[in-house]
C-alpha cells in the first residue's frame, strides 16, 4: 500500500480554499498538473477524513470543503 504525503492532501485544500471552497474535478486535476491515478486516491481519503465532499456528475464531478 502507497502512502500519500500529507503535502499532497495539504496541496489539494490550499486549491480548494483558494477557489472558494468548490472546484470541479477536472478543473482540480488540470490545475494541480496531475492524473486522475494521483488524484482520486487523495481525494478519497480526504472524503473519508471529512475533510471535503464529492458529488459525482455529468461533467466528473464537483470537490468542496467541508468547514
Amino acid at each position: 500500500m502507497t502512502s500519500i504525503s500529507q503535502s499532497m492532501r495539504d496541496h489539494i485544500l490550499q486549491m480548494l480554499e483558494n477557489n472558494g471552497g468548490k472546484m470541479e474535478r477536472a478543473f482540480l486535476r488540470r490545475r494541480l498538473g496531475w492524473r486522475y491515478a494521483i488524484l482520486d486516491p487523495i481525494l478519497e481519503e480526504l472524503e473519508k477524513r471529512g475533510r471535503i465532499k464529492v458529488t459525482l456528475g455529468q461533467k466528473g464531478g464537483m470537490i468542496s470543503l467541508r468547514k
